[in-house]
């Protein structure tokens, strides 16, 4: 090796010392940025040449250090897998937050739920029953009746509320994917120019790789590696990101009682099988809230086929016979407008000019939509807890995938400052070999 060759040597070093305290210092100043990746700088030694020569050969030790990348510390296996189990955590997430607000409309048990107003209700008609010609036990049982119909009409509303903001969420939820859809489209460009032109793209994957994972809790996207460094994005198999091109998704809501919502793909309109937090949102809409509704009707149909099954063998104060107390219309069961105008159309009594209340009787012992109305509050809470667990249980499963990423990824400040010292330190052993070198050649010279 000749005198120059140390020089070469030395300087290598320190390029690439310089490079990797530069890579340190950028994992450091990016520790709290969000979806950065750690960065290492990869060395290789320079050897020296292969290629057997006539009249020489290489003897020397070799031609210093070369570094010849900046290395994004990322898991592939851990990353796809905490897309996929994300996904899920969006979506049951969401599902637990409808079942809370459902919940929270019924507000079971309390002094002011149905539950309670089904019970006054029924006292109602025991009072007229032992008091049938007291006009104030009458005009009670009409405003318990009315209370009693508002709030099943309350909470049909507050159902029905519910499912229209879903569908608003979900709406904004799918543009929100379509933005984020063309940013990853725009990045994968460019990243393949980078990548071609030799540069470091790793910050720019960083961001693409934070946009994919948001895709992921959204529609429960998943992702492959492209053609020069790009990332193609799928939701339910189907491209919604390929290389620089982007697909659109869009919410259609159908016609009818139901107004089930879909999402679906804009150039085909195929529906579109989404995952995350738009399954839930679609669930809420198009199952959870139709099922509490029509089970809600069912127990307002009880109320109504019981009550007036019974009120129309009865007899009012005038002695004409009853007729039905409840009435069902487009707005949900309702007291009859006969019977709300004129307490004394309320038929307590088991034959005309009788004044015994035995009708009424009859009706304070009903149990069986009260009974209904438990069943129905049981189910929404087992339905609920078993969400709760699995809600549980997915945020561990997140919890430790997240964790084994951000030791795989994460910026440790106490590993990058060791780091840092032992690149320093390199780099001033690099300095003093030029050093040294350079005191030979002046020394070789200074002899010529």
């Amino acid at each position: 090796m000749g005198t120059f060759d140390g020089l070469n040597i030395g300087l290598s070093a320190l390029y690439a010392q310089r490079r990797a305290i530069e890579v340190a210092g950028q994992n450091i100043a990016n520790v709290n940025t969000e979806g950065y990746s750690r960065q290492r700088s990869e060395m290789v030694a320079e050897s020296g040449p292969v290629v057997p020569a006539l009249f020489s050969r290489y003897e020397g030790t070799g031609l210093g250090v070369r570094s010849v990348e900046v290395e994004r510390m990322r898991d592939q296996f851990l990353e796809a897998r905490a897309h996929r189990e994300h996904g899920a955590d969006a979506y049951l997430g969401q599902v637990q937050v409808t079942m809370d607000r459902i919940e929270l409309a019924y507000a079971e048990p309390s002094d002011t739920g149905l539950a309670s107003q089904l019970a006054d209700f029924w006292a109602g008609w025991d009072d007229v029953g032992l008091s049938p010609t007291d006009p104030a036990a009458r005009s009670q049982l009409l405003e318990r009746a009315t209370t009693l119909t508002s709030t099943f009409q309350q909470l049909d509303q507050a159902l029905a509320d519910l499912g229209a903001a879903s569908v608003e969420q979900l709406t904004a939820a799918i543009q929100e994917v379509n933005a984020i859809a063309g940013r990853i489209a725009d990045l994968n460009g460019n990243i393949r120019s980078a990548t071609a032109a030799g540069l470091n793209a790793n910050d720019l994957i960083d961001q693409r790789d934070l946009l994919a994972m948001q895709l992921a809790e959204h529609v429960g996207a998943t992702v492959r590696p492209g053609e020069g460094g790009s990332l193609d994005v799928y939701v339910g198999g189907m491209a919604l990101v390929r290389s620089t091109s982007v697909e659109q998704l869009t919410v259609e809501v159908g016609a009818g009682p139901a107004f089930a919502a879909r999402v679906a793909w804009v150039d085909d309109g195929l529906t579109a099988t989404v995952g995350g937090r738009a399954q839930g949102l679609l669930e809420t809409n198009n199952d959870i809230v139709p099922a509490q509704r029509a089970e809600l009707l069912a127990v307002a149909q009880r109320v109504h086929d019981d009550v007036n099954a019974i009120h129309v063998t009865g007899f009012d104060q005038s002695g004409a016979a009853g007729v039905p107390f409840f009435q069902m219309g487009p707005t949900g069961i309702t007291v009859n407008p006969l019977v709300a105008g004129d307490p004394t159309r309320i038929a307590a009594s088991s034959s005309p000019g009788a004044i015994d209340g035995s009708v009424a009787q009859q009706l304070a012992a009903q149990d069986g939509p009260d009974g209904l109305y438990r069943e129905m509050v049981v189910r929404l809470g087992v339905a609920a807890q078993t969400t709760n667990r699995r809600v549980e249980v997915q945020d561990a499963i997140v919890q430790q995938l997240d964790a084994a990423r951000e030791s795989e990824a994460g910026v440790n400040i106490d590993e990058e400052m060791t780091n840092l010292v032992s690149f320093q330190h390199a780099y001033s052993a690099a300095a003093r070999f030029v050093t040294v070198v350079d005191d030979l050649l002046e020394t070789l010279i200074g002899m010529v």
